[in-house]
């Protein structure tokens, strides 16, 4: 008969009692910060007045979080365990070591440092979101602090900039009033779109079954942030929303699609109907303010910066904003054979492309050709490698019924082929790139890792 074990010491038992209590509350802790950190780096583009205030959110809770006995482990968990996330390290690793090793042309101190803080920040936040994304219940509640920091941002901001202002018009542009006073109309139109597609995203979803009050609610966000960023007459904006209501049909057809593209469509009728009453009133608005007639300022709408009586017709005949220019002067400086193989540089001034320019545009204007003038041929082949492979990442999820990220995704890949900046920054001008090209990818990778851990290995399906 085997004898009895010996029991443990009172110390020792005492020791592993703490132990299992400490574990259990570190990982309680440890999932509530990297909860925190993405709420706070989603709400940043909403809601926070500079970059730095989100930068700052997002190092307090990684420095709170690499206290904690598994904390600085956790961090590392993607980089080790996920193909597609591995791909994305190596080629911003390389970005990296060209650009501190081989010179580039017009950096400096401040560039440079900037530059690092930026990256290690950045891949400090895809790692938080990529732990954050493995929970089931990850869409819903990233998707509410998404959508309801848009919709308070945008009701707001149109409350401001309509009524409040002392030199508030009906019908000018709309900008993010929370973010510097007044955000670019750009930036503010992909940040409300990008809102407007998740939200769509809800309302769909409560449709299979919730109360009728949630239903209504996505409802109206989702009208609400579609107009809000029809306001902003950003064509960028409205390019990307078409191609990721587009997409939607693909992975399983007009029955899961029809309702969100009929509501993105009647949204963009009502905005074309409603605009020439709108132009009306703004113009006048603005005669009332400059003392000239109506009927002067409405023949000249398009001048004083207000939604002309046709928007569609608008769109079509505004010109390309400098783009064009830009595209020219960034190719034109690509002189020697290193620039076309390994690039300028992340950190190279803008005054080796922009000097022929008549004005100083701050950065590309497009996150594919920055790859490109940055880091030559092999960065934008590596760049069009790892987004083909998390969107196939993103594709069988949405086969499986999970289309959010492949939409979101595509929403930002369309949106930044004409605006952007660098996408090895989370620091950068327009700040964007994070939210739209990183963070659906991320997301993805994510989640397919956890929906497929047990499927069989390919080289894009891994």
């Amino acid at each position: 008969m085997a004898e009895n074990p010996a029991p443990e010491p009172p110390a020792l038992t005492w020791r592993l009692a703490v132990s299992a209590v400490t574990t259990a509350e570190d990982a309680q802790v440890r999932s509530r910060l990297v909860t925190g950190a993405v709420i706070g780096f989603l709400l940043g583009y909403y809601a926070m007045h500079n970059q730095w205030l989100q930068a700052g959110w997002v190092l307090f809770c990684t420095a709170w979080l690499m206290l904690l006995t598994e904390g600085r482990r956790s961090l590392l968990e993607g980089w080790r365990r996920d193909p597609w996330m591995q791909g994305a390290a190596t080629w911003l690793g390389l970005g990296l070591a060209r650009s501190s090793v081989i010179e580039s042309p017009g950096m400096t101190l401040e560039s440079f440092t900037l530059g690092w803080a930026g990256m290690l920040l950045m891949m400090v936040m895809i790692s938080l979101l990529w732990q954050a994304a493995k929970h089931p219940r990850a869409p819903s509640w990233m998707g509410l602090s998404v959508v309801l920091s848009a919709v308070l941002t945008a009701s707001t901001s149109m409350i401001i900039f309509y009524g409040l202002k002392e030199d508030a018009h009906i019908g000018v542009p709309l900008k993010n009033w929370f973010i510097y006073g007044g955000w670019n109309t750009v930036c503010t139109g992909m940040t409300f779109g990008f809102a407007a597609v998740w939200a769509a995203w809800e309302w769909r979803e409560s449709a299979k079954g919730s109360a009728s009050w949630k239903k209504a609610s996505w409802l109206i966000a989702s009208v609400l942030l579609n107009i809000a960023t029809l306001l902003t007459l950003s064509r960028g904006a409205l390019l990307a929303l078409t191609a990721a209501h587009l997409v939607w049909f693909l992975p399983q057809g007009w029955r899961a699609a029809w309702r969100p593209v009929i509501l993105f469509a009647g949204c963009v009728a009502i905005f074309q109907l409603a605009a020439p009453v709108v132009s009306y009133l703004a113009a006048k608005e603005v005669a009332a303010d400059l003392g000239v007639e109506a009927e002067v300022v409405h023949s000249r709408i398009q001048d004083f910066g207000v939604i002309p009586p046709n928007p569609a017709l608008r769109l079509l005949e505004r010109g390309d904003n400098g783009r064009f220019a830009i595209y020219a002067g960034a190719l034109s400086s690509m002189t020697t054979w290193r620039d076309w193989l390994l690039g300028k540089g992340l950190w190279s001034a803008n005054d080796a492309w922009s000097c022929g320019l008549w004005w100083n545009p701050e950065h590309l204007h497009s996150v594919y050709l920055d790859s490109l003038v940055r880091g030559g041929v092999l960065s934008l082949l590596g760049l069009l490698f790892l987004t083909g492979w998390g969107l196939v990442r993103a594709w069988r999820l949405a086969v499986e019924g999970e289309a959010l990220w492949l939409v979101l995704a595509v929403f930002g890949l369309v949106g930044m082929v004409f605006d952007g900046d660098s996408l090895c920054t989370m620091l950068s001008v327009p700040r964007f790139e994070m939210l739209l090209f990183w963070t659906p990818l991320v997301i993805a990778s994510a989640r397919h890792g956890a929906a497929f851990a047990n499927a069989p290995k390919a080289l894009f399906g891994r």
